[in-house]
């Protein structure tokens, strides 16, 4: 399937006077399924999914859209990719979608999203019931290579904080002037770097990173204190290959020891666009057993 017939199967709903793309798999809003809504990752799109979710919604209605600024939703002029717009985001599409009762899939940096809906939700400031929450990482670390050189620039706690000087900076002196970081020395390595902040799309990628960095250090203790204090079923699955996510398991291990946290290791290392329907059977293995049993039976004896 190309991305243009994906595109097909969604809407766009009009959310802050922007379109935002939406895959709803129900027919009208009068489905007796079960809800489950998708918090994709980054850089992820609803086309990530799009092998997954015509299965899962033999089960589910599946809800998921294209953050602002990813895949075919709109990139607000004024937009700064904050992790805490997108979670008002989803709140107002929910909303408008008259949700009332759903599963919450959350998928890398959407993990953050959702427990910031969390923090919202323990706080009372929105009525869903949030019947659970998954938790997982389902791309590959190699499908952040391309982003490198310019990942390893903003992960400089030092320098991200100067995003808005380096968007708007006229030449390339800052990266020679930059005494504590020897790795741009390379005149080579600084043209590319350079080049990737004078491309639009680029500039965009730094955004999301610099943001997500930025808000991932000052609300850390917000997030974390949302999962301490909900009482909503958490599950959290990791692989022993994503060593960005090994640091919060310790964490919760150390200092949560409510019942409703679990936390579950993708023994397999599976991944979504690697393995997809190995990752939905784990999925469903913790959404719901006895879906899991008839897909897993049906799987082995197509």
């Amino acid at each position: 399937m190309t991305a243009q017939e994906w595109k097909s199967y969604g809407k766009f709903v009009r959310i802050n006077n922007n379109d935002l793309f939406v895959i709803d798999t129900a027919q009208d809003e009068t489905s007796s399924k079960e809800t489950i809504v998708i918090i994709n990752g980054y850089p992820s799109t609803t086309y990530d999914y799009h092998r997954i979710i015509p299965i899962l919604s033999e089960y589910y209605r599946v809800i998921v859209h294209d953050h602002f600024g990813f895949g075919f939703s709109d990139l607000p002029n004024t937009y700064c990719f904050s992790l805490m717009d997108q979670a008002n985001v989803c709140i107002e599409l929910w909303k408008k979608l008259n949700l009332k009762n759903f599963t919450i899939l959350a998928d890398g940096y959407g993990s953050k999203v959702a427990k910031e809906i969390l923090y919202k939700k323990n706080a009372n400031f929105i009525s869903f019931n949030i019947k659970k929450l998954l938790i997982c990482n389902s791309v590959t670390n190699d499908i952040y290579s391309d982003l490198n050189t310019i990942t390893s620039f903003i992960n400089n706690k030092k320098l991200a904080k100067y995003k808005d000087i380096l968007m708007n900076y006229k030449s390339n002196h800052f990266y020679q002037l930059s005494e504590e970081n020897n790795k741009y020395k390379d005149k080579e390595k600084i043209d590319r770097i350079w080049q990737k902040f004078n491309e639009l799309e680029n500039q965009k990628e730094a955004l999301v990173l610099c943001c997500y960095n930025e808000e991932s250090y000052l609300y850390w203790h917000r997030w974390m204190g949302a999962l301490k204090e909900t009482n909503v079923p958490v599950k959290i699955l990791w692989r022993k290959d994503d060593l960005s996510n090994i640091k919060n398991i310790l964490l919760h291990i150390a200092s949560n020891h409510h019942n409703n946290i679990e936390i579950i290791e993708n023994k397999n290392c599976f991944v979504l666009d690697k393995e997809p329907i190995n990752w939905l059977l784990m999925v469903l293995k913790e959404l719901d057993q006895s879906i899991y049993h008839s897909y897993k039976y049906e799987f082995a004896t197509a």
